[in-house]
């Protein structure tokens, strides 16, 4: 899957129709493209991988939702006001892929 249709699918998530994000969306995609093939190979990923496995392209992508969806707000993990509140499960994308994405793992 190249980054078209994955950005395709987060347009979709986030409810954006126009193309006026689409150039910080790329940069989240790479982002969380990058961050997940660290974890996974652990800083060492084999030559010739420039793409997550198919099976993370889901995690990938809803990340960038996550990191996205808390872009301006400094970190926090609850903010309210005027009565409303909102909690973040996960600090950020980062946090989110190291909770979804599995190392491997080797004997040395």
């Amino acid at each position: 899957m190249t980054d078209d249709p994955k950005l395709v699918q987060l347009k979709a998530l986030l409810q954006i129709t126009d193309t006026t994000q689409d150039s910080v969306l790329a940069v989240y995609l790479e982002l969380a493209r990058d961050e997940i093939l660290s974890w996974l190979y652990s800083g060492k990923t084999p030559e010739g991988v420039t793409d997550v496995p198919k099976r993370y392209i889901p995690t990938q992508i809803q990340a960038v939702v996550v990191g996205f969806s808390q872009s301006g707000a400094d970190r926090q993990l609850s903010h309210s006001e005027n009565s409303i509140s909102r909690t973040w499960k996960y600090d950020s994308m980062v946090a989110f892929i190291r909770s979804h994405v599995a190392a491997y793992i080797g004997v040395v």
